[in-house]
């Protein structure tokens, strides 16, 4: 295990203190245990489930022609 020191506003070392103690925990396990369980939750909601609109657009002719020539009309 690694050792670092934090410094906390007082404010808010005081709530870590008092929901270390209803979780019957010591601060620094609870520190971690929080650490743990947001970076696992970021890890998590970075991955995008993209299965529900995978070849949704595979019938559509989005070329970089064809995007230009509605855009800008045909022959032009």
């Amino acid at each position: 295990m690694h050792r670092t020191q934090i410094y906390f506003e007082q404010d808010l070392f005081n709530q870590v203190k008092q929901m270390a103690v209803r979780k019957s925990q010591s601060t620094s396990a609870y520190i971690r245990d929080v650490l743990r369980t947001e970076i696992e939750r970021e890890a998590t909601t970075n991955n995008i489930d993209v299965s529900d609109v995978l070849g949704m657009w595979s019938d559509y002719n989005i070329s970089q022609k064809s995007l230009r020539s509605k855009a800008w009309g045909k022959g032009k």
